[in-house]
């Protein structure tokens, strides 16, 4: 948890020299929601939001959505429901992820990758399930009477696990490459995922926000673990379509000995059936 900690506290650092400007007397700044995929907040019934490399969102009930990692689907097929449970300042939800890695792992085998998959292996039908619970919480509250607001500025928490369900013959080697190790963990030995994780969202300057992320994933608490983390800022050129670019550190302790990958990020969001409204100079 420290680790994780200070992975969180170096990327506020490294993404935050950068303070929220208080908004001029007499002239109004727009402002765009901080929100992002991993907050508690689902998005507006109908809306959709469409995104390269997060999750994209259909908001299908008041306080459900329907998500999907659309790069990784021809791969692995996957589908999520998040139901934001109540909350205000304080909001609770859960999300429940559904993955069916088989399509990718038997591409693997036939395009190349034999140090990861060999051609002689048996890959099974492996349906992986992941469970969450997602807390937010707003840090800087404002009344209700204010007519000029920023964008809230939001710390959210999670944990949960992850566990497969396999059928047919089963031969199929570690994945241990990177990233990937601890994400397949659960396909062997019918081992579980457990996994915590922070987040910190808000404004940097006008139309630009930021995120910051760092999760800790361990191995059916056998001694293997794994830390991530992640910086962006996003810019908005509207209420409907934001670019943020950024970081993704990884770090994985295995059996197998330790892995390090640094790389930069950029991704889109794209609202569809999105309804601007302007509350107190914040757009929604």
């Amino acid at each position: 948890m420290k680790k994780l900690i200070g992975l969180l506290l170096l990327g506020i650092l490294f993404v935050f020299g950068l303070k929220a400007q208080s908004p001029v007397p007499g002239k109004r700044i727009d402002y765009y929601s901080s929100w992002t995929d991993r907050g508690a907040k689902v998005v507006p019934m109908g809306e959709i939001h469409l995104s390269a490399l997060a999750k994209s969102r259909y908001g299908n009930y008041p306080n459900t959505e329907i998500s999907s990692d659309l790069l990784l689907f021809p791969l692995a097929p996957n589908i999520g429901f998040k139901h934001q449970w109540f909350g205000k300042n304080t909001i609770l939800s859960s999300q429940h992820t559904f993955y069916y890695p088989t399509l990718g792992l038997k591409w693997a085998k036939s395009s190349g990758f034999q140090d990861q998959i060999p051609k002689s292996a048996d890959i099974p039908h492996i349906f992986t399930f992941r469970n969450e619970l997602i807390v937010s919480r707003i840090l800087n509250p404002q009344p209700e009477d204010c007519f000029i607001r920023i964008p809230d500025l939001i710390l959210t928490a999670r944990l949960g696990f992850d566990f497969s369900v396999k059928s047919g013959e089963d031969k199929l080697p570690l994945v241990d490459y990177h990233f990937l190790y601890h994400r397949t963990a659960s396909y062997y030995n019918n081992q579980k995922l457990y996994f915590t994780g922070l987040e910190f969202a808000g404004n940097a300057y006008q139309n630009f926000n930021f995120s910051i992320q760092a999760d800790y994933y361990n191995i059916d608490f056998n001694g293997e673990w794994a830390v991530e983390s992640q910086g962006k800022i996003h810019w908005h050129r509207d209420s409907r379509f934001s670019i943020s670019g950024g970081y993704k550190l990884y770090y994985l302790n295995t059996n197998y000995g330790s892995q390090f990958l640094a790389m930069p990020v950029i991704d889109f969001v794209l609202k569809l059936n999105h309804r601007t409204k302007l509350q107190r100079g914040l757009f929604k």
